[in-house]
């Protein structure tokens, strides 16, 4: 009974770590905010909003330009702004 006591301790200790790193690293994956970027047409470039979008679906992210034209924002990639972006919630 005693070594069971004994045990009983340290495998306690090391699911409380285990558990703590599993959370810290899922409170890590819900901050999906980025950055927004729309493609300019006359400079054939991506262009940032200034605002920051989610990668988590949902409503699409849009930025309203001073010609009231509306786009939709995407990610910057290496050659082209083409992967989506949502609101943020």
């Amino acid at each position: 009974m005693k070594k069971l006591k004994r045990m009983f301790l340290p495998v306690a200790i090391v699911l409380f770590a285990v558990g703590a790193a599993l959370a810290s690293h899922a409170a890590k994956s819900l901050d999906s905010s980025e950055p927004g970027y729309y493609f300019d047409s006359s400079t054939s470039q991506c262009v940032s909003a200034g605002v920051d979008c989610s990668t988590i679906p949902g409503q699409a992210c849009t930025w309203t330009d001073e010609s009231n034209i509306t786009h939709n924002l995407s990610r910057e990639g290496e050659t082209m702004c083409g992967a989506p972006l949502y609101k943020l919630n």
